[in-house]
């Protein structure tokens, strides 16, 4: 196990000297030790456990244990910057680091504007790794992994394949995602925004993060950049099997996805309920954002009322493609979950001998697919509810019950909207939104994974013999 974490920590340390040579090139060069120290500290001791341990061949329950303690130690590494480049506490920069990786975008940095470039490029960063994931990564560059790669690669909550093997399906993701960071930047140029918003804001969009240089989000720079947003965005929230499709030339599959088809009417029917009390623009925008599951804000969502919250709301609980950078339940379970409750409608009027499949974009699903995934959307629920009912205990004066579902729905669905909660929050339920944080971008099962067996790790003491 330590092997396979070892190369997660090689590349949470690579990643790392990008801000520190970036800190020279944007003027910063005091802050590039703040960024060189802990990733030339995490390098060392990557390679330690490669060098001390022998590659095996671990089951998938324990690589879900790898794959979490990964993401759980590189949001711990990443928060030393934080800590050291602002007045920002442990909580705080941990929330940060988690927030970044788990590409949730919801912010201790109230004021971004007078923040560091070099710690906001870094910030957008960790959203464009944690989008593409850390794991797919890894396995871009790993050679000789065997049977271990695939099951790192569904640890992650990834399944589908969009080539033969997984290193060529890694490599394939990696080229595609380049490919929408740079058109991003270039669009965004093209427009009139400065070189260094177009990079953070193309890292945070195509990842459905939604950090931002600005204290007004992408809304600072005027509309035009709204509707680049809009589409960088849904970009990120489509399966990447699809996008492989349109680039080798077959654009009728990106209409005929069920997904991709699902997420377009979801967007039109919620700027049609919103349009009528916040406008045009904010109507587009925010429900773009919440069914994408990025969190740039053109609105001041907490001054909206609960119908209007509710929506957006529902939205990020529906969430992204499965198999793309966005989080919530994903588009496709839910289409599952309502044809499986259509088909128990039909199914009763029908001979008991008689067979129904359920068939959802011409894929016919087994009756175990379909429990399966009433399983999850199930226990995404109760963690949902359970998370926001312990934020509803230390809600500050202003905020509401309301308040805290919307800033638990955004942690867990990945999203980053927010009534402006969360940086007031005290610690614990910082503490409780980045547990949901991470349930949410490793789809839960991992994590349940992990906690299993640190519970089986706990010594038990031994009954004496009568």
């Amino acid at each position: 196990m330590l092997h396979f974490l070892g190369f997660i920590l090689l590349v949470i340390g690579g990643v790392m000297l990008v801000p520190a040579v970036a800190a020279f090139v944007l003027g910063e060069p005091h802050l590039a030790i703040n960024f060189a120290a802990p990733a030339i500290g995490v390098i060392a001791l990557a390679i330690l456990m490669r060098r001390f341990s022998k590659p095996t061949e671990p089951s998938l329950g324990k690589l879900m244990v790898v794959v979490t303690l990964g993401w759980i130690l590189a949001a711990l590494f990443s928060t030393v910057p934080y800590m050291l480049s602002t007045n920002m506490g442990f909580v705080d920069s941990y929330f940060e680091s988690m927030s970044g990786f788990t590409t949730t975008g919801l912010t201790m940095i109230q004021n971004p504007e007078a923040m560091a470039r070099t710690v906001l490029f870094w910030r957008s960063l960790t959203q464009w790794v944690g989008g593409i994931g850390i794991v797919v990564l890894v396995l871009t560059a790993l050679v000789g992994a065997g049977k271990a790669a695939k099951k790192m690669y569904i640890a992650e909550a990834r399944i589908d394949r969009i080539e033969p093997s997984i290193k060529d399906t890694t490599r394939s993701i990696l080229k595609i995602y380049l490919i929408f960071t740079i058109l991003g930047v270039v669009a965004f140029m093209l427009i009139g925004m400065p070189l260094f918003d177009s990079i953070n804001h193309t890292l945070a969009g195509i990842s459905t993060g939604g950090f931002s240089t600005r204290s007004q989000s992408l809304a600072a720079f005027g509309d035009l950049p709204l509707i680049i947003g809009i589409i960088l965005t849904m970009a990120g929230a489509t399966s990447f099997v699809i996008h492989r499709k349109v680039l080798a030339g077959h654009w009728r599959e990106l209409f005929s996805s069920v997904e991709f088809r699902f997420m377009i009417g979801i967007f039109v029917v919620a700027t049609l309920l919103l349009v009528w009390s916040v406008g045009i623009r904010d109507a587009a925008f925010q429900s773009a954002e919440a069914i994408t599951t990025t969190g740039f804000q053109s609105a001041n969502i907490y001054a909206w009322g609960g119908l209007q919250k509710g929506l957006l709301c529902a939205l990020m609980i529906i969430g992204a493609g499965f198999g793309s950078t966005g989080g919530g339940i994903k588009l496709i379970r839910v289409l599952i979950i309502l044809k499986s409750i259509w088909w128990s409608i039909k199914r009763s009027f029908l001979p008991e001998r008689a067979i129904v499949p359920i068939k959802v974009g011409g894929r016919t699903y087994a009756h175990e697919d379909v429990t399966d995934t009433a399983i999850f959307f199930f226990i995404y629920i109760i963690t949902l509810v359970v998370g926001a009912a312990l934020i509803a205990t230390m809600l500050p004066p202003g905020y509401g019950g309301a308040d805290a579902f919307f800033e638990s729905t955004s942690a867990q669905s990945n999203v980053g909207l927010s009534v402006g909660l969360t940086p007031i929050l005290p610690d614990p339920g910082k503490i409780v939104l980045i547990v949901q944080m991470l349930i949410g971008r490793l789809e839960i099962i991992p994590v349940i994974a992990f906690l299993s067996y640190l519970v089986s790790k706990v010594p038990r003491p031994r009954r004496k013999p009568v």
